[in-house]
């Protein structure tokens, strides 16, 4: 199945941020495939920019990954404790001469730029021994470069299919800068090598680094893992998913209730389908179902609506009893003073619209603390004039003449009421909500006003009636 007998993958993030949804859904597609084969997922720490890498976006990207799931095998493994080692492949290559000191500087670089060569063309890859040793014995600072062959690089990737590269469109690339630290495409090579990974599963931005780094496979006789790259995820403009597209990490997905499964779920369908109608996919059926055949080269749109629509999908099959539990360890406060059915019904009115936990508590708010103010909006929108006032007088007379308070009862009454005075429902509705919850948006009226109670509901309705127009 792959290069060394069993599957296994890494996924490589740089701690110099939090773990952003792509990063999260290169992890998952990697979880997958590993997963699916029976084989390891592995979690390597890319910390090798120090000025850039911080503990705390180590912490925050491995408890993003716990929360959503991802378990990975052990070592882990942090590119900064591995310097001997690519200092050992380094050297391997410089005594094969498959790589060789540059000692051209900055300047050197630009004037040959601006004589029109877009390459370096390897001004100091025939340097002689002697050559060498006496600008070595002037001090003069020097990269190490590959040695590059003519010819192609060619590949299969499991997404793009075959990928061929005239070598003539490389050039002899840096592998180790002037102060002896490796390059990126250097040190994930060697990483990849000794980890035994199989197959290299990322976005389509490292495409462009592949054939460099199958060059340094190839230049130190290694062999080289299966490719596979996966489209960005894009947003509204079509450009990459970034910050200034509004994106948040995955730990804002935490902070706010999100369920990790809701999550994942919707990561997965980016850029990447079951081949069916089914979109509601709990992990074992997403691996089941994982194939890069179903991978699409296309970038994929964010689309925030479907992620909502799909995790209003979890919130609906959630046992109301857990969703309690799981409020409360978000607010801890939350319905402290109201018994706990009371809090359940609560929850089953705010169900079939809630995507996550956080909006449980913000959208319950009027259960718990009447309102005393109304948009001024709704307010013209739900009761314009004293005719809506009169509407919600007679409502109220028919509320404190009711002896069973049920939400079927109270539609049934109210409903009935408006049919015989002709009165269009929504002109007793709108009017009604706004003085029981202060927003024409929430639960169902009659589910509201049924766990309010009749006294707090005839209390509210009392207080907004002397506030709105007679």
């Amino acid at each position: 199945m792959s290069n060394f007998g069993s599957v296994k993958v890494r996924f490589a993030p740089s701690p110099t941020g939090e773990l952003h949804l792509g990063g999260a859904r290169t992890a998952l597609f990697n979880w997958l495939y590993a997963k699916k084969h029976q084989g390891s997922f592995f979690l390597r720490i890319e910390d090798t920019d120090k000025a850039r890498s911080k503990d705390v976006f180590t912490s925050q990207i491995l408890d993003s990954l716990k929360w959503l799931g991802l378990d990975w095998d052990e070592p882990l493994i942090y590119q900064s404790g591995r310097q001997e080692r690519y200092k050992y492949y380094i050297k391997k290559l410089m005594d094969e001469r498959n790589a060789y000191r540059c000692f051209c500087s900055k300047s050197d670089l630009e004037n040959i730029k601006e004589d029109s060569y877009a390459l370096y063309p390897g001004t100091c890859r025939s340097l002689s021994s002697d050559e060498i040793k006496t600008k070595l014995n002037q001090g003069k600072s020097f990269t190490i470069r590959i040695k590059l062959e003519e010819g192609y690089t060619e590949f299969k990737d499991l997404v793009y299919g075959a990928i061929k590269i005239n070598n003539k469109e490389l050039d002899d690339f840096i592998i180790a800068r002037s102060d002896g630290s490796p390059t990126y495409n250097f040190t994930v090579v060697v990483d990849d090598y000794e980890m035994e990974i199989s197959h290299v599963i990322r976005g389509d931005d490292h495409l462009s680094n592949t054939p460099k780094q199958l060059i340094i496979y190839k230049n130190l006789e290694l062999k080289a893992p299966i490719f596979a790259h996966l489209p960005m995820i894009l947003g509204s403009d079509k450009k990459r998913l970034s910050k200034r597209h509004g994106a948040p990490g995955v730990q804002s997905f935490k902070d706010k209730g999100y369920f990790p499964d809701s999550l994942l779920n919707y990561l997965a369908l980016l850029g990447w389908n079951p081949k069916n109608e089914k979109e509601v996919l709990d992990a074992d059926e997403l691996i089941n179902l994982f194939s890069f055949d179903q991978v699409q080269k296309k970038g994929a749109a964010w689309d925030e609506k479907k992620l909502h629509w799909l995790s209003g999908q979890y919130v609906q099959n959630k046992n109301s009893q857990f969703l309690l539990d799981q409020i409360r360890l978000l607010d801890s406060d939350w319905g402290k003073n109201s018994d706990i059915s009371t809090l359940i019904n609560i929850i089953n009115s705010l169900k079939p619209r809630a995507k996550s936990l956080h909006e449980f508590i913000v959208k319950s708010k009027h259960f718990f603390i009447a309102p005393d103010t109304y948009d001024e909006a709704e307010r013209l929108k739900a009761w314009p004039d004293s005719n809506a006032t009169e509407i919600v007088g007679q409502c109220s007379d028919i509320l404190t003449s009711l002896d069973t308070w049920s939400s079927e009862v109270l539609e049934s009454e109210i409903k009935s009421f408006a049919s015989k005075k002709s009165y269009g429902l929504g002109k007793v509705i709108m009017p009604l909500r706004l003085a029981v919850f202060g927003s024409l948006d929430g639960p169902a009226l009659f589910d509201i006003i049924s766990i309010l109670g009749k006294t707090e509901t005839l209390h509210r309705i009392q207080y907004a009636s002397t506030r709105m127009p007679t």
